[in-house]
């Protein structure tokens, strides 16, 4: 019965994990476009396709996903801010504010989740690792 608790607690992890991936995947594909004249917005496009997958590479090694999945939280951090100046600027009533912003709330929460289980499996690593030979 546990073994089959952690093997459900594993899919929705995995699947949260994928989830967050190709959201921020297609909002960095639908809300940028390539342009010749702006180098930094093809590398900061580049950057942030970049990001996801390092989250997803947390099952080969945990590091990486540690970094994904900060870069994953900082991603929607500024997210937010930008959604709640916008939204700011432009008198949007509260409501409406607050249903944009939430969401990437939210997903930052879950970045810290995937940063954490990424923690817990660099540790888990190097409490199993066999002692080195001399």
């Amino acid at each position: 019965m546990v073994n089959r608790i952690l093997k459900i607690e594993f899919f929705g992890k995995l699947l949260f994990r994928i989830g967050i991936a190709f959201y921020m995947w297609s909002i960095v594909l639908l809300s940028f476009q390539l342009d010749k004249d702006r180098l930094w917005m093809a590398i900061l496009m580049a950057v942030l396709v970049i990001i996801p997958g390092l989250s997803l590479l947390h099952y080969r090694n945990a590091k990486t996903g540690i970094i994904g999945g900060i870069g994953t939280f900082l991603f929607f951090l500024a997210s937010a801010i930008l959604l709640l100046v916008t939204d700011l600027s432009a008198n949007v009533p509260w409501n409406f504010i607050f249903l944009h912003v939430i969401k990437d709330v939210l997903l930052m929460l879950g970045a810290v989740i995937l940063v954490g289980e990424s923690l817990k499996e660099m540790v888990r690593e190097k409490i199993t690792a066999p002692f080195p030979k001399k």
